[in-house]
This record gives structure tokens, sequence and C-alpha cells, in this order.
């Protein structure tokens, strides 16, 4: 039996959603209240001390960082295959979760914490060190300057998805993968943010989006004003 516990069709929850829509397979889900703090409560807490979704409970175990939870699901449901097809490929998959998981959600978070407004229920006081610091500096409110970067490092990231879809049309070789899945419900929210998309990497989330699984899994894909993993921290 798989369960999921997910903030629903966006950010790193979505792409364990969309994985798991692309495998087929059936789990139970639970929906996290991420607007009001649920991912802080002390029964999910129990789950991942770090107050982070998505969380996958499979063969006895829990497992965490989304990336991770991708890769796993890969390996242990192998049809249709998702992890790169030949070692270049994957190298480009696992290059594609990393700079997710370091660059494009944290400055995300702090971009979109900025436009939006941030969730009113949050207690750092229960999470480990690192992520109550960055919760208490959300909730502080994140100077002119850190938005601008977190901004300008978005940039950057929708010009190397340009850059690396405009050979095959897919982020890591001739087929859909693993790295489109990471990648996909964080760039989807560039628009609504004002972050300007070039051409490729527009004709890429498009791509992305007429897909089935995704359609089935985050087509309304709403946007929670909340953190990601600590920038440059993978997890």
């Amino acid at each position: 039996m798989i369960e999921l516990y997910h903030g629903g069709p966006t950010g790193h929850s979505a792409s364990a959603l969309i994985a798991l829509a692309e495998k087929g397979l059936d789990f139970t889900s639970h929906p996290i209240d991420l607007a009001g703090g649920e991912n802080h409560s002390e029964a999910f807490l129990e789950l991942n001390p770090e107050g982070q979704v998505p969380v996958l409970l499979a063969d006895g175990r829990t497992l965490t960082g989304t990336f991770h939870i991708l890769l796993y699901l890969d390996e242990a449901f192998p049809e249709p295959s998702l992890g790169g097809e030949g070692t270049q490929a994957r190298y480009a998959v696992h290059k594609w979760g990393k700079y997710v998981e370091t660059h494009i959600a944290p400055n995300l978070a702090i971009a979109r914490w900025a436009q939006l407004g941030g969730v009113a229920d949050a207690r750092p006081e229960r999470l480990p060190p690192a992520r109550a610091a960055l919760w208490r500096q959300a909730l502080a409110g994140f100077s002119q300057e850190q938005v601008a970067a977190a901004r300008q490092a978005l940039e950057k990231a929708a010009a190397r998805v340009a850059q690396d879809a405009a050979a095959t049309g897919w982020l890591a070789g001739a087929a859909y993968s693993m790295a489109d899945i990471a990648a996909y419900p964080h760039l989807a929210q560039f628009h609504a943010l004002g972050i300007a998309l070039p051409a490729g990497a527009q004709d890429w989330l498009a791509r992305v989006a007429e897909r089935p699984a995704v359609r089935e899994a985050a087509g309304d894909m709403p946007i929670v004003a909340t953190m990601g993993p600590e920038p440059g921290r993978w997890g």
C-alpha cells in the first residue's frame, strides 16, 4: 500500500502526484492544509520533522525529499521508465533533480511569499533550527534585495530550461522523464508571479502540460505561499 501526504497539486507535491499518475499507481491520499499550517502540526512532524511535503509511505517506510521519492517510485515501479534513457540522460535527470531542490524551489518560495503573503499559522518553534530560522525570516518579511535575488535566480532557471529542452523538447535526453516531472510544477508558477519564460521554456511547459497524467494530477494548480527548502539545501 502506498500513502502520500501532500499539499495538493502544487510545487513538490504536484511532482509526486504526477509521478504516481504516470506510473498508474493506486495510493491513499492525505491532503495537508499548508495555508493552515497543518505541516507544522505535531502529528505531521512525527512523519517529517522538517515540516515539508510530500511524504510517501511505502513498504513500511517513510520517505521524504521529493526527488528521492521520485527516484524510489521509478525503481520500485519500473514501467513506464522515467529515470532517463542511457547514462547521459540519467545524469541529466539527477542534475535537474538537484537543481530544482537547491535553486528553483527555495527561490520560488521567497518570490511567491513576497508576492502573495504567507501562512499565518506557521509554528517555527517546532522545527529544526535551520528550518525555524527560515520561517522566522519569512514571517518577518524578506528584504527587497533578497526578493530581487530570488527572482533573478528564477530567470536564470527559466533560461536553463529553454537551453536543455532545445535539443529534444525534454530536459534529460530524448524522452520525458523525472527531470520534467520535478521541474514542471515550479516553472508552471512563473507566469502568475510575473517571471518571464523564454519561448523554449514556454514550449516545454506546454508540452508537459498536455500529458494526460499531468492534466489528471495537476491540471488545476493553485499557488500557495509557503517555504520550500532553505536556499542551497537539497531536501
